[in-house]
């Protein structure tokens, strides 16, 4: 049983715990592309190539970012007393 069946939860604190998951792990993978694209620039030889995976490093920096603001937001308008 689910913990939201459990304890009988609305739907809206359901949802708020849903999207509070789905942006977890959003975040999580946009570490693990970061930390992929730095190995694969490290392993570059080709210069261009390795300019193109820092960028894409940066741009899942970026994501993680706006994501990690998005939840911070979801904390302090519904979980902050």
């Amino acid at each position: 049983m689910a913990v939201e069946e459990r304890y009988n939860f609305s739907k809206e604190v359901i949802h708020l715990i849903k999207l509070i998951e789905v942006i977890t792990l959003a975040i999580e993978a946009e570490r693990a592309s970061k930390e992929q694209y730095h190995q694969y620039a490290g392993e570059a030889t080709d210069p261009e190539v390795r300019l193109m995976f820092e960028q894409l490093a940066r741009d899942e920096e970026r994501h993680e970012k706006q994501l990690l603001e998005k939840l911070r937001a979801l904390k302090l308008l519904y979980l902050e007393d």
